[in-house]
């Protein structure tokens, strides 16, 4: 511990006070700062001796919250070097801004130990993953496999490859998600224990948000683990994009090779779709709709399949679980996503409406609905729940009548990132260069492409996939659709931007050049070329955009977050607040608990959204209290001697208010309680799941036992 009075009076003679040095070993610490101060703030950690410019500690210097006057977070030493903590005042100080820092304490975290352990463990369990791999499977490949493999595996790297930089590069929605990712890990604090996590308590200087209710992210508990176990923010974060990407690049591969049967188309279409524009989105920070694309091959798959193969093979009754994966992890990771993937796929059953009745055909779409809402049933009760039944933001817009004037005006911000032909294809953040070839092949060999059904499949699809191309330009009618529409005028106002509809078109082409690979028009040996030419353009081009990037953003222990202002209200940001109360003013929201009526309270005690106070009414009117949470259906107050439930509203400005009866005396505990019914969800929805499970293994467990049944029997014959 460091203490003292380390005091900066004026501005103008002196900008920061640091602290002596002091020394580190190698390993994870929880710094405490106690300071008084007016005026904007810097804090961090610097190294005492000069590094080329490079003095602060993972460059961590943050803005303080204006509202402490504590500060306190985790950080990770890498090296034996003795440093300092520093305060400074920034180039916005006036005279009479001061800082004053009265003590810093560093405390070893016992973390140190779990996360060495924990990367040691992670290693050794990859290492042997790759032994296993490659014994079991990989050295029994051919040769053609052998190579299909190490292109996937070094397309996974290299669309990796910004993540080994430090810093992150600052995105559009980077602190909204880094905020979304660090309310998992602060809803699993031993104190305040939530899983599922429904109202992160971090957000609005601990009022909480009902974020995990309206945006899936079950995928992003894994880096929360991560931060649990003593990964830094942006660590945990960087290693969810690279599972991302790892997943996407396999999962269409998957997809793409159930569709064409051939290992070289399918890696083609895998290296287009997943180093295409989805890396543009990534390293900008859409992580929500990054994350749904790795399903979208799936959808496309499922849908492919489902009308083109034969109705009556076996083979055919397991295509609803391709729909089924792909909806369900389309819908855990972006709301929008599900949104355009539901009216395409609408449309698409429309037009396909012959084949749709086909009985068969029927029964694997209703399997893979019916499976789709029980697998995602613990997140879709509370989502429908609280759109039905809570006044928020983002029901309120939804529900107002659609009486628009000037289509052009209103469809503005939906319309303006419309691509033309040019920039479609051009662009580094659009369907990319590699695809124009892929089509010009297309084109240019039609003379020679035959009749088979291969060809006649890849022509279908191709009309459909034109289609999908020019939604995403300004050759679309938007106005013109949404004059005759209400519902597709609000489905453009949900959508938001054009632009998102072009990962619908990433994916068409990418399944579009993989069945025109597998098609049989070019020979074996010409074809391999071809495919490595589109793989290196692709690459190539995001080469190039990763020459754009400017990271710079270091994120620690979430105190950087905390921070961030959204119109005077910090810890988080919660962007235009489609989530909260429909009544609140961020702006008015203060820390303090209030109450109305002849009301005596003291002993009050919080941990997170929780509160216990004494409370004693001694009016002959009911008494309010008010409390600094905002309300979300599930809140409760109890008695907690009788375990009496006292009435919990909305009350002003959208918070907790708790009705205490005339003469009420004693100890009042109030917080937030999950519904019986969202917990018989959860519990259908893992039973959902392990059934699938069990399913989908049951053909090769039964292969086994009769295998070793026959086996059995040729040893006693």
């Amino acid at each position: 511990m460091t203490e003292g009075n380390y005091l900066d009076i004026s501005y103008t003679d002196s900008e920061a006070v640091v602290t002596p040095a002091f020394q580190l070993q190698k390993g994870i610490y929880y710094i405490e700062a106690f300071f008084a101060r007016q005026g904007i703030v810097r804090a961090g950690l610097l190294y005492d001796t000069p590094r080329n410019g490079k003095e602060l500690v993972d460059n961590d210097e943050f803005i303080v919250n204006p509202d402490k006057q504590v500060i306190s977070y985790r950080v990770k030493i890498h090296d034996d070097s003795k440093i300092r903590f520093k305060l400074r005042l920034t180039g916005d100080a006036v005279d009479g801004d001061y800082i004053q820092l009265l003590k810093v304490r560093v405390v070893t975290s016992k973390l140190t130990c779990v996360y060495r352990i924990f990367c040691l463990v992670a290693f050794l369990v990859l290492l042997d993953m790759i032994l296993w791999g490659y014994v079991r499977y990989y050295a029994k490949w051919e040769a053609e496999r052998k190579t299909v493999f190490l292109v996937l595996t070094l397309t996974a790297f290299f669309i990796s490859l910004p993540l080994f930089r430090s810093g992150l590069n600052e995105g559009v929605d980077l602190g909204f998600h880094l905020s979304r990712l660090e309310g998992i890990y602060r809803s699993w604090n031993r104190e305040i224990f939530q899983f599922p996590v429904r109202i992160q308590p971090g957000w609005l200087d601990g009022y909480g948000y009902a974020v995990s209710v309206f945006y899936g992210d079950i995928f992003m508990y894994f880096p929360a683990f991560l931060r649990v176990i003593g990964f830094s923010l942006e660590e945990a974060y960087k290693v969810y994009l690279g599972i991302v990407n790892i997943a996407t690049v396999f999962i269409s591969f998957y997809a793409f090779r159930r569709i064409t049967r051939d290992d070289v188309a399918a890696m083609t279409g895998s290296v287009l779709y997943a180093g295409g524009m989805r890396v543009t989105l990534m390293y900008s920070a859409m992580l929500g709709g990054v994350s749904g694309m790795a399903f979208f091959p799936l959808i496309v798959a499922g849908f492919y399949l489902l009308f083109t193969e034969d109705t009556a093979s076996g083979e055919y009754k397991r295509i609803w679980i391709l729909l089924t994966a792909g909806f369900t992890g389309i819908l855990m990771t972006h709301m929008i996503s599900s949104l355009m993937i539901g009216l395409y796929s609408v449309l698409l059953c429309v037009v396909m409406l012959k084949k749709v009745l086909r009985r068969n055909t029927f029964i694997e779409l209703l399997k893979a609905a019916v499976a789709a809402v029980l697998l995602s049933l613990w997140y879709l009760l509370p989502l429908i729940q609280y759109m039905l039944g809570e006044k928020l933001r983002i029901n309120s817009n939804i529900a107002k009548d659609t009486q628009i004037e000037d289509y052009y005006a209103a469809l503005e911000d939906f319309a303006q990132v419309g691509r033309n032909l040019y920039n479609l294809f051009m662009d580094h953040n659009t369907l990319g260069f590699a695809l124009i070839v892929v089509i010009l092949l297309f084109t240019v060999t039609i003379p020679v492409q035959g009749k088979g059904k291969q060809i006649k499949y890849c022509r279908n699809f191709a009309l459909l996939t034109l289609f999908t191309v020019v939604v995403c330009t300004d050759l679309f009618p938007v106005v013109a659709i949404a004059r005759r529409s209400v519902i597709l005028t609000k489905f453009f106002q949900t959508i938001q931007y054009q632009f998102r509809l072009m990962s619908v078109a990433a994916v068409m082409l990418a399944c579009f050049a993989a069945l025109f690979f597998a098609s049989g028009v070019f020979e074996r040996k010409n074809l391999y070329w071809i495919a490595g030419i589109i793989c290196c353009i692709t690459l190539y081009q995001d080469m190039q955009y990763y020459a754009t990037l400017s990271f710079d953003k270091i994120y620690l222990d979430g105190v950087a977050l905390e921070a961030r202002t959204n119109k005077n209200i910090y810890s988080y940001t919660v962007g235009n607040g489609e989530y909260l109360p429909v009544n609140t003013r961020t702006t008015a929201l203060t820390g303090e608990l209030e109450y109305e009526g002849d009301l005596v309270i003291d002993q009050i005690e919080r941990e997170g959204l929780s509160f216990e106070i004494n409370v004693e009414n001694k009016g002959g009117e009911e008494g309010e209290v008010l409390f600094p949470i905002l309300y979300y259906g599930g809140y409760q107050a109890k008695d907690c001697g009788s375990r009496e439930q006292l009435e919990t509203v909305s009350g002003d400005n959208g918070r907790v208010a708790v009705k205490i009866p005339s003469g009420y005396s004693g100890k009042l505990q109030v917080g937030f309680h999950e519904p019986m019914l969202w917990r018989i969800a959860e519990g259908i929805s893992l039973i959902t799941l392990l059934s699938i499970a069990v399913y989908i293994q049951k053909p090769d467990r039964i292969r086994r036992i009769r295998k070793k049944y026959m086996q059995k029997r040729h040893i006693q014959a």
